[in-house]
């Protein structure tokens, strides 16, 4: 299937639908109280960790959420530059309330897509939780890495996680919760991998960190 056929666009805007102001609300409970966690086998401070060793005061957020892991960042710079990127305009307004003091700007992106708006490259760009969401296998889907290359500098790394449905052991929640998502539509990750996303992202950069935490890939890459 091409990216552009109508399958991929009504996949991405039934995933979209979830992400409102009564989702949003309970979003950082469900997800990194219990569900990060107890689920995907990736901790709070797991993730924390990739911004602590990765994050810059040039830094894009991509796939933003609701702000819950950004605003938890201590950048090496009192006024850092933070830009953040998203498909829905209710994740961008909530992140940017969130993190208002770095005066963020917004740009909303279907990462499918090439990203049309001239943008200074980033130091450090994150994409955290977003391509499990995103349709398509990761020989298709990948493309959104690629999408982002162009925003990336020359030394910058771009740093995330991702929920994998294949080769992977979902424990007695994992299974349900992950099957229950991808009915819904909030989730397209059956298809996806760690051969498949690791070959993707060594095909396109050089990566620096890629390990397996329980369902979840935790993964790093330069250009």
């Amino acid at each position: 299937m091409a990216l552009t056929d109508s399958g991929f666009d009504s996949r991405v805007e039934r995933s979209q639908q979830y992400f409102n102001k009564v989702s949003l609300f309970f979003y950082d409970l469900i997800l990194y109280g219990v569900i990060s966690k107890f689920a995907w086998g990736c901790s709070i401070r797991l993730l924390d960790g990739q911004y602590r060793k990765y994050a810059t005061a040039n830094h894009l957020e991509v796939g933003v959420g609701t702000g819950f892991l950004l605003n938890r960042v201590v950048f090496p710079s009192p006024a850092p530059r933070v830009v953040l990127m998203d498909l829905s305009p209710e994740c961008l307004e909530k992140t940017r309330q969130k993190v208002a003091r770095y005066a963020p700007l917004t740009y909303r992106q279907n990462l499918l897509e090439p990203v049309a708006e001239q943008i200074a490259p980033f130091d450090s760009i994150a994409i955290n939780y977003v391509m499990h969401c995103v349709p398509g296998s990761f020989k298709q889907k990948g493309i959104a890495f690629t999408h982002l290359l162009p925003l990336l500098s020359d030394n910058g790394v771009l740093f995330g996680s991702t929920v994998l449905s294949q080769g992977v052991q979902k424990n007695i929640l994992a299974k349900p919760f992950m099957g229950w998502m991808n009915h819904l539509g909030v989730f397209n990750n059956r298809e996806d991998n760690a051969r498949d996303l690791e070959a993707y992202l060594r095909a396109n950069f050089s990566v620096i960190e890629f390990r397996v935490v329980g369902v979840t890939a935790v993964f790093a890459v330069k250009r």
